[in-house]
Formats: C-alpha cells, sequence, structure tokens
C-alpha cells in the first residue's frame, strides 16, 4: 500500500510532523529518512558519518542533517536547544541509531571503554533525548516518541550481551514512558526489529529483511497509530517468549 492511501485509510490519525531519525546515515534510519523524506515529511538527520549526511541532504530538500556523536552525552542538550530554536515544528523522534559490538565480555578485546560506548548510544541517548525534548513534544497536539528495539532484547545473543541489555533496557523504558505518558498527547511507539540486512548485521544470519522493508513496515505502523510494531519473524516474539522460550533462545543464539 503507498503511503497516500495509508493517509487516506488511516483516516483519524493524523500526518506525521517534522520527524527526527537517529543513526540517519546507514541501515534502517537512513531507510526511514529517504521514506518519510519521500511522503513529505520533513527530516532531521542525526548521524556521525558527514559525508553520508550530506549525500541525504542532496537526496532530498526536506532533509537537514546535524553531525553528532551520541556517545556524547554531555553535547545533546545543546543539541537538542538546537534543532528545537531551528525547527520548531518537531514532533516526532525516532531513536533509531544503534551499535552491537559483537564480542564476549571475556574477549581479550573487551574493555570498559567499549562496554560504556555502547550502552551510552544505545540507551543512555535515547533517554536523554526524550528527556530533552519532551517539552517540545508536549507542547503539540500530537507528537510521537518511537524507541528501535530488537528481538535480542527478549533473549540474548552470547556474543552480545552488552547490547541485548541495552535493547531490553529500551523495551522496558519504552513501557515505563508510555504509562507516564498515559492520557498525554505524546504517542509513545516500539518498534522492535527482526535480523535486518544492515552494515552492522553483515555476516551474520540468514532469512534477514531489507533495510527499506523494516523502515516501511514501521512508518506504516506509524500511519496507523500502532503503538507496538513488530516487524517480520518480531511479531511472533511475544508468543515464543511466553509458550517456547526455549525455541525463543535457539532462535536467536542461531543469528
Amino acid at each position: 500500500m503507498s503511503m497516500e492511501a495509508l493517509d487516506q485509510t488511516a483516516g483519524r490519525h493524523p500526518p506525521l510532523p517534522c520527524t527526527i531519525v537517529t543513526g540517519a546515515t546507514s541501515g534502517i534510519g537512513r531507510a526511514l529518512a529517504v521514506e518519510l523524506a519521500g511522503a513529505g515529511v520533513p527530516v532531521i538527520a542525526i548521524g556521525r558519518n558527514r559525508d553520508e549526511l550530506g549525500a541525504l541532504a542532496a537526496h532530498s530538500g526536506l532533509v537537514t542533517t546535524y553531525a553528532a556523536d551520541l556517545s556524547e552525552i554531555d553535547r545533546l542538550p545543546a543539541l537538542v536547544a538546537r534543532i528545537v530554536s531551528e525547527h520548531p515544528d518537531v514532533g516526532c523522534l525516532i531513536n533509531n541509531a544503534g551499535i552491537q559490538n559483537d564480542l564476549r565480555l571475556d574477549d581479550a578485546s573487551c574493555n570498559a571503554a567499549i562496554i560504556r560506548r555502547e550502552v551510552d548510544i544505545n540507551l543512555v541517548a535515547p533517554m536523554v533525548l526524550t528527556q530533552l525534548l519532551l517539552p517540545q513534544l508536549q507542547g503539540r497536539r500530537q507528537a510521537w516518541i518511537v524507541n528501535v528495539t530488537s528481538g535480542l532484547g527478549y533473549a540474548p545473543k552470547r556474543t552480545a550481551a552488552v547490547y541485548s541489555a541495552t535493547k531490553a533496557g529500551l523495551h522496558l523504558f519504552t513501557r515505563a514512558l508510555r504509562v507516564q505518558m498515559a492520557g498525554a498527547t505524546v504517542r509513545v511507539v516500539e518498534a522492535v526489529m527482526p535480523l535486518v540486512d544492515t552494515p552492522m548485521t553483515a555476516g551474520r544470519g540468514v532469512g534477514k529483511v531489507s533495510a527499506a522493508h523494516a523502515a516501511h513496515q514501521l512508518i506504516e505502523g506509524l500511519r496507523a497509530g500502532e503503538h507496538d510494531i513488530r516487524i517480520g519473524k518480531a511479531r511472533w516474539l511475544p508468543w515464543l517468549q511466553r509458550w517456547a522460550p526455549r525455541v525463543l533462545d535457539r532462535i536467536l543464539q542461531r543469528d
């Protein structure tokens, strides 16, 4: 279904406003930025790679880019203040950025700095960005906070203990924030991803969905007013977690 047709069938759900996408230079984030801009949604793209940000801006005049390293938590207040000042119409935050260090804690290359960076980018930054943007979002008639999580937040992978923990934390943070925002105009959404074909997953797993497909399904879910968007095989996670947890463990360990 096209974005235009989806808008018409969604009916009661308003169009998406100016949207922040973190991790916008690669994978799902880039696909989100491209599809949103293609549907006429102004996009604020945040990423570290300045060359890729430039290419994204050249792709569409609706994309505005901001170079930032989300592991630098102390710099986030200034970043958000600048974005809100320059884009007072911002009404949606998609916390998509994430890194995965595919190694065990007893690996010789693992250290505190690596762990801290992964936790900061995957979990602390989404929390801080959300907290900083809430005054802006709460002032709108309708706003969205979207946290992109993973099946590994439901069952861990042995070589991605930190990543799995951050996604589990982001899942629970989303639920807690949804409780806090009950009755408010801010919709809190979790988008649970299966194994997606991105640079982060290169060389592992089978049966991946494309980044473009994952992004399209996420946007369709937002347009349809969903609060829990489970993409592809991730739609089976709640059932497997409840009725066949050992099967779920085996599936995710295989990936």
